[in-house]
């Protein structure tokens, strides 16, 4: 049985609907699935057949709009092991296509227990430093301006998401988002406002919806890169009922190339005349960054 398949299995079991009655409900849903049928319905459920990769979106989205990815147990467990698979995929991605993007450093053995949420870690203020340098580093000179104090206490927000990669002492990479107001998100998504002058004022609380703006993102390695995004896209998933829109705003000539595959779309480009770079913003609903054309070939 498909990943699909179970989810559409435990919806019907939980609704006790039919095989006729779930083909119904999803033929008012979308005109994709106007002829569809119950032999269908109980194809894909035994994985006989599967649906492509635009009914499987639709499928997902539908689930969704139905709150049976948090609501039905079974199905949020059946989600969260399916993002949890992604990391060899996303390793291998990473190798094969983003090496420019990442420090390809010589593999070192991490695991999932390198990973680490950066607020409740000894030494933290050491990474908040690391993560300035480097991001100070990969930014055109004197755009980056977020200080240390500044960053720690973003990053300690209870709705902020900020981990890292640590393996004796040495800081291996980041990832860092901060739960930012929508208009606010509107603003820097068409350069309007630079990002980095994110404050706390500017934050939502954990219950409040709002835009997940990616602040940070680094990894010494494919692997590093892949398990700090396989957790990334479980938070996302965890808090999906709280979340509007993914936000990122790239300074770099290849940020379009960087994100195609990730369900995120280009809202906006231009130039900065003052710092003298090329800059793209991206946004799009979160259903969409987790439902993504790659994470569907990979893991539904």
């Amino acid at each position: 049985m498909t990943t699909i398949g179970r989810l559409l299995s435990k919806y019907r079991e939980y609704n006790n609907l039919t095989q006729l009655d779930l083909a119904q409900k999803l033929s008012t849903y979308s005109d994709d699935f106007k002829n569809l049928n119950s032999v269908t319905i109980s194809r894909w459920e035994t994985g006989t057949t599967s649906p492509g990769y635009n009914k499987k979106q639709q499928l997902l989205h539908f689930l969704v709009s139905t709150s049976c990815m948090h609501h039905i147990d079974e199905c949020h467990q059946i989600i969260q092991d399916a993002y949890k698979s992604l990391f060899q995929p996303l390793t291998d991605l990473f190798n094969r296509n983003y090496q420019y993007l990442i420090g390809n450093f010589p593999e070192l053995k991490i695991d999932h227990s390198h990973i680490h949420t950066l607020t409740h870690f000894p030494n933290r203020n050491e990474h908040y430093e690391h993560i300035i340098d480097i991001e100070t580093a990969t930014n055109v000179k004197g755009y980056y301006t977020v200080t240390t104090e500044r960053l720690r206490t973003l990053c300690e927000h209870p709705s902020s998401f900020a981990i890292i990669c640590e393996r004796k002492k040495q800081h291996l990479g980041h990832f860092v988002m901060f739960k930012i107001k929508n208009d606010v998100a509107e603003e820097i998504v068409h350069h309007k406002r630079k990002e980095y002058t994110v404050t706390l004022g500017d934050l939502c609380r954990p219950e409040e919806k709002g835009t997940y703006y990616i602040h940070a993102l680094y990894g010494k390695n494919p692997a590093i890169a892949a398990w700090l995004n396989v957790y990334a896209y479980l938070y996302l998933f965890r808090h999906l009922e709280h979340i509007d829109n993914v936000l990122i705003f790239s300074s770099r000539k290849d940020g379009p190339l960087l994100t195609k595959d990730y369900g995120i779309e280009l809202i906006k480009k231009g130039y900065d005349d003052f710092f003298g770079f090329e800059w793209h913003g991206f946004m799009s609903p979160v259903e969409n960054i987790l439902f993504s054309d790659m994470v569907v070939k990979q893991i539904f």
